[in-house]
């Protein structure tokens, strides 16, 4: 019998959601990803434009509504309405191909995120940064404890930011403390903001087969290009796997896994798979004949193990 062609799947955009309350250092990690960009169309929907620091030359052209850069990024005002401004990027005619979202410091962060299932986009995650030197103080305040941890409950991965400004013990009660909050999310330790854009965004590429044909007999950690802070695991299989396979090797998927990202191989077609602290997504994907299982995943050094990864792969894929 003949199988029916696999039908053409619209690709999404992905949209993330950046939360934190007022002076966390939402604002240093946009900055970031615009002076880090390697030429992605990246979308930043930001409320104040001269909270960003760009650099004249990176300038390409300026409205009151709308700044374009030279390496592919854009930001845009949102004066005119949130739903206008997603709009207008989903129907230009050159999309982006991530949207990030600076949600103003009293925001809900997860009503935002709602706007990640609708048409043309899909949730990516919704990642919150946290003051380690005044985060504990905001949620104990009267008038703003409610929000901040609303915030902090609907982080899919949560930046500690300022860890450089309290101690040691301080930073362990500090953690303990907000795992009680954060339901379960990874809690990453940063200075200014300092990670990888791989770990917030993914890095724009689709894992292939040249990719990770090296890693294919023996899947291995590769540092980041980013201090030796972070890894990755690669794993390629050319079997293709049942529903129940792929559920189960994500199901036991430690939660030391920051990012995770690639392709399913199965009797039905790829299924892409992508994971954010702990938002999970798996879709349908384009036909690639070429392309078997691809995977990989980021964490931490001291604490993503790449042989527990590979042990997990070998029980269930």
């Amino acid at each position: 019998m003949n199988t029916p062609p696999s039908r053409a799947v619209t690709p999404q955009v992905p949209f993330t959601v950046l939360g934190g309350y007022l002076g966390a250092g939402k604002t240093t990690l946009l900055n970031r990803l615009l002076h880090d960009n390697k030429g992605r169309r990246i979308a930043l929907l930001i409320n104040d434009f001269g909270a960003i620091n760009i650099d004249a030359q990176l300038i390409e052209s300026r409205t009151d509504q709308q700044i374009n850069l030279t390496n592919g990024c854009v930001c845009c005002g949102l004066s005119d309405g949130f739903d206008e401004a997603i709009a207008q990027l989903l129907t230009s005619p050159t999309p982006p191909e991530h949207i990030v979202v600076e949600a103003s410091g009293v925001a809900d962060v997860h009503s935002l995120a709602q706007y990640g299932n609708t048409p043309g986009l899909t949730l990516d995650a919704v990642v919150v940064v946290a003051d380690a030197l005044n985060i504990r103080q905001k949620a104990t305040d009267k008038y703003v404890a409610n929000t901040v941890k609303r915030q902090l409950a609907a982080a899919d991965l949560l930046l500690l930011n300022k860890v450089d400004l309290v101690s040691t013990s301080q930073r362990s009660d500090l953690r303990q403390w907000l795992q009680t909050l954060c339901n379960g999310a990874p809690i990453i330790d940063t200075t200014f903001c300092a990670l990888p854009e791989a770990l917030l965004l993914g890095d724009g590429t689709r894992p292939n087969r040249s990719d990770s044909a090296k890693d294919a007999a023996h899947p291995q950690n590769h540092p980041l290009n980013h201090g030796e802070a972070y890894v990755t695991w690669h794993y390629q299989s050319s079997d293709r796997l049942t529903q129940l396979q792929i559920d189960q090797f994500l199901q036991d998927l430690p939660n030391t896994v920051l990012r995770g990202k690639g392709f399913f191989n199965t009797s039905k077609g790829l299924l892409e798979w992508h994971q954010v602290g702990k938002q999970q997504r798996l879709t349908p994907a384009e036909p690639r004949q070429e392309l078997g299982t691809t995977l990989v995943a980021i964490g931490l050094k001291p604490q993503l193990n790449p042989v527990e990864l590979d042990t997990l792969a070998s029980q269930h894929l």
